[in-house]
């Protein structure tokens, strides 16, 4: 059997409610399915969630399949206790990539439904408009499929696509982002760009679009690789392109030059409505859904977004620093910072300065990074409380925080400033935390229980069962 959406929601259903819930009360489609991913992490849970019965469609809807670092081990199929295995499981994986292959079974699955023409209309689509000060209805988690012009490379990113009629939709890509790239180079030539979009597969899949590479990386091998077999693809029916042939849905179609129109406002990751801006269109020429589909959808301003490409940020980190400090023990961007503005790194000190010198290393790393925490092995990176109560008790101010001012940042900072701080601008500042206990002198122990004891009690055999 494939490894696809199928696959891994059988896989959770064997994990309870604590990873995945099922809901069968009729819903609406807009809002109501953000509303209760926000209801559930008020109550610190954060499970994958099907809703079975949107009205107006047949279709049922998956969400959240990113909502937790237990739902990302669960993708890579690691016990989900061991946050520290997960990120070092996925560095071996996306080093081993496997090489995608033709589907050798027909048309695949998600051909078994060939809509093109008249029979094109994105709004039969369980699309829903997540937050209220949207400017519409969009696809969040879809992954483009486009080939560049230059060296002939498949690329694969993820992008949010607004309805703009039924078959228009948006495609908001930054102009740092490949695809924009590649799209700039036939916007160049004067010549419009194959897409396609496919939603609804293994969390895998997007794990693998989200990985860090040059443009001529290959997103689909880095799938394989994860997933532990090759992806299997099919030739798209109007363009000419590949699709992974197990997804739910495929959009076909094309950006023509000079083809724009406005996006937005839109509930962005920082949990702020990003501005209004100019994106290309993709003109749609067919649809394509297995028989009975299951619709993927990805909350854009809930921390399922951010954690969508954080193995691949953190394994980025990670590298890096290993390079510059040999004894590190962890590196983590926790859902606090948003997955990209805090970062928590683990080391097993050495030499005085080594603390400092690794939130160095991570702020020029990764500009994303505004909050650098650098703590000794014995806390666990994975647990906010533990790495407050660190800079608690281990830190003096004046001598363990470093400040870096007037460094490029993160433009969705809604805080950033501009060089002369007189308006918005892509520029922050950074702040090294060393928490790091001092090589000078003795420091308290810290009190623990017996490691051999603590492992040997479980609390299953002493309180009452539920």
């Amino acid at each position: 059997m494939a490894k696809d959406l199928r696959y891994f929601l059988d896989w959770l259903r064997t994990s309870g409610p604590v990873d995945f819930v099922e809901i069968d009360r009729q819903i609406p489609r807009d809002l109501y399915m953000t509303l209760i991913q926000e209801k559930l992490a008020k109550e610190r849970k954060y499970p994958a969630v099907m809703f079975k019965n949107v009205a107006g469609y047949d279709w049922p809807v998956v969400t959240g399949l990113f909502s937790s670092y237990r739902l990302l081990a669960h993708a890579l199929e690691v016990a989900p206790t061991e946050p520290g295995q997960v990120l070092a499981e996925f560095m071996r994986r996306e080093a081993n990539p496997i090489a995608p292959v033709p589907y050798s079974g027909g048309t695949g699955p998600v051909q078994e439904v060939v809509l093109t023409g008249e029979g094109i209309n994105l709004a039969d689509l369980p699309i829903q408009q997540h937050c209220q000060g949207d400017s519409g209805r969009y696809i969040t988690i879809g992954c483009l499929i486009c080939r560049d012009p230059v060296s002939g490379a498949t690329n694969v990113g993820t992008y949010r696509h607004e309805l703009k009629g039924p078959n228009r939709m948006g495609c908001m890509m930054n102009p740092v982002q490949h695809a924009e790239t590649i799209r700039a180079r036939y916007e160049g030539a004067g010549k419009s760009m194959d897409v396609a979009v496919f939603i609804g597969h293994h969390p895998a899949y997007h794990i693998g679009a989200a990985s860090r590479g040059p443009l001529e990386h290959d997103e689909l091998a880095v799938m394989g690789g994860l997933l532990g077999e090759a992806v299997e693809m099919v030739p798209c029916k109007t363009v000419d392109l590949a699709v992974p042939a197990h997804a739910e849905v495929v959009i076909e179609g094309r950006i023509h030059p000079g083809s724009f129109q406005m996006d937005g406002p839109f509930a962005e990751y920082a949990g702020y409505y990003g501005a209004q801006m100019n994106v290309p269109i993709i003109e749609v020429t067919a649809i394509t859904r297995r028989k009975q589909p299951i619709w993927h959808d990805l909350f854009p301003s809930f921390r399922e977004h951010t954690q969508v490409g954080l193995l691949g940020r953190e394994a980025q980190l990670y590298r890096r620093l290993r390079e510059i400090v040999p004894t590190i023990v962890g590196v983590h961007l926790p859902p606090s910072g948003a997955n990209f503005w805090h970062c928590y790194v683990s080391i097993k000190k050495r030499v005085q300065g080594e603390g400092k010198l690794a939130g160095l290393a991570v702020i020029g790393s990764n500009y994303d990074v505004k909050h650098v925490v650098v703590v000794d092995d014995d806390i666990n990176i994975y647990d906010d409380e533990e790495v407050l109560w660190a800079i608690a008790t281990r830190v003096q101010a004046d001598q363990d925080c470093s400040i870096v001012t007037n460094s490029f940042g993160a433009h969705l900072d809604p805080s950033a400033y501009s060089e002369t701080r007189s308006e918005k601008g892509p520029m922050t500042t950074k702040v090294i935390v060393d928490t790091t206990r001092p090589m000078s002198r003795k420091f308290p122990e810290r009190v623990s229980p017996p490691r051999e004891l603590w492992d040997s009690i479980d609390l299953k055999d002493y309180l009452p069962k539920q």
